[in-house]
């Protein structure tokens, strides 16, 4: 069954593309799944072995390299380093006579690019070649020294398509919100984008791709960063900078589909080819989820804090319902076309209810007085005949919520988690329920109104 969906998978995406990976900026990725944290590329398996720069290593994942297939059998796998050696190479080399006022240079030969032995003759020491060792800033390159390279090669049998897969911290997505919210008679809009990153230096070409949301667990680790070498170059070619040309018709901007699910996840297919510059954030937009808010002004206490007097200001709650998945971003909150906050939303399935906070309200004011009625100390005999000590106390609890607006009506919920062995109800007045081991009250408080709940519990520890 697994090799069945994997070739199905596979058979949406196979192209003639034949010809080994490489690191040229024109390169084009047939198939590629994007993460919040990552990408996996799937490319059509060409010639052996594949090649890599050194700055594509850098963001690969060397143990995630494979072939992936139907019926695909790697029965070796060989990684290497290579990089031309400067060897034999003419270079230039401060010269050992040189001052500080008057520095000279002369030609040479490098014998031992490890230990940078360099091999000249100086007229003013003598006629015969001498050998130095220099450090790498006394050195003049008259060509680019190499960089490094990376061949992957495999040895595997197989008599169907073959792909190659690898994982690379360069390219990710993450989904960005901004809910619009206005009169309760209108409804509100939620506008959803698709942010890619491209972290790295090139440009990438993208011809199929996959944005992956809900919870996922692939690692990345820090990516290696070469460590840039002490050179220096006897010419330096002047940077020239193309400018972009605008075409007056260009064609339309990729669309994503809608998302669909597999495995507990959501994928969102962008059909139509694409391409993402070097250190860019290339932003699409995706679905429109119709979405429900209802505004709520709450008091939500998540301890019992016993005997005392309390004030306390009202949370500006939202309760957020959508007919489509959300996938985990960033969402910012607009009411009456004023940014009011910002929030982090994490992966909502559809139709599930999701209530948010952004801050305090200072109209809605509560004021609490809780009061000791009475408390003893007892014995109980479990059924294993062991002994233990419990506590019974009975409070009682007063609350006035007020509503200082003027000219709007506000939904006021109010929540009392009490994390004890036992809680019971005793008396209340005022809607006020007890559900599992929460108190609960919901009402609506009028412009300028205020309104009084009371109740007394019993709590065992």
């Amino acid at each position: 069954m697994k090799s069945l969906t994997l070739f199905v998978l596979l058979s949406v995406f196979i192209y003639s593309i034949n010809g080994k990976i490489n690191s040229s900026d024109n390169k084009i990725f047939s198939h590629v799944n994007i993460y919040s944290n990552l990408a996996e590329i799937i490319e059509p398996l060409g010639k052996l072995p594949l090649e890599f720069s050194n700055e594509e290593w850098s963001y690969i994942r060397p143990d995630t390299l494979t072939l992936i297939g139907p019926n695909v059998n790697v029965t070796e796998q060989i990684i290497t380093e290579k990089k031309t050696s400067l060897n034999n190479q003419k270079i230039y080399i401060r010269s050992p006579t040189s001052t500080n006022t008057n520095i000279k240079y002369i030609k040479g030969v490098m014998i031992d690019e490890d230990r940078n032995l360099v091999q000249f003759t100086d007229n003013f020491i003598g006629t015969e070649p001498i050998y130095l060792t220099v450090s790498p800033d006394q050195i003049l390159h008259i060509l680019p020294p190499p960089e490094s390279k990376y061949y992957v090669n495999f040895k595997f049998n197989s008599k169907d398509n073959v792909y190659t897969s690898y994982l690379r911290s360069n390219l990710n997505w993450k989904t960005c919100y901004q809910l619009n919210l206005f009169e309760e008679s209108i409804d509100p809009i939620l506008i959803v984008m698709a942010n890619i990153r491209n972290d790295g230096k090139t440009k990438l070409n993208i011809k199929h791709a996959n944005l992956l949301g809900g919870d996922i667990n692939l690692q990345m680790p820090r990516p290696y960063v070469p460590r840039p070498p002490v050179h220096k170059y006897a010419v330096v070619e002047n940077l020239q900078f193309e400018a972009e040309t605008f075409n007056l018709i260009r064609p339309p901007p990729p669309s994503i589909e809608e998302g669909k699910e597999f495995a507990g996840l959501y994928t969102f297919s962008i059909n139509q080819s694409f391409a993402i510059d070097g250190k860019t954030d290339y932003m699409l937009p995706m679905f429109r989820p119709s979405v429900t808010i209802e505004r709520i002004k709450r008091f939500s206490k998540q301890s019992f804090s016993g005997i005392g007097k309390r004030t306390d200001k009202a949370e500006r709650t939202y309760r957020l319902q959508s007919d489509k998945f959300l996938s985990r971003g960033n969402c910012m909150i607009r009411e009456n076309d004023q940014l009011i906050g910002e929030i982090s939303l994490p992966d909502l399935a559809a139709n599930n209810i999701y209530d948010f906070s952004i801050g305090k309200d200072s109209d809605i004011i509560s004021k609490e007085n809780i009061t000791l009625i009475s408390t003893h100390t007892y014995n109980e005999t479990l059924s294993n005949s062991k002994v233990e000590e419990r506590t019974q106390t009975i409070y009682n609890i007063n609350i006035s919520f007020k509503n200082f607006k003027k000219f709007r009506p506000v939904n006021i919920e109010y929540e009392q988690v009490i994390s004890t062995r036992s809680v019971k109800l005793i008396k209340s007045i005022g809607d006020v329920k007890l559900n599992v081991s929460t108190i609960e009250h919901k009402s609506i408080l009028s412009p300028l109104e205020e309104k009084f709940i009371s109740y007394t519990i019993e709590t065992v520890e």
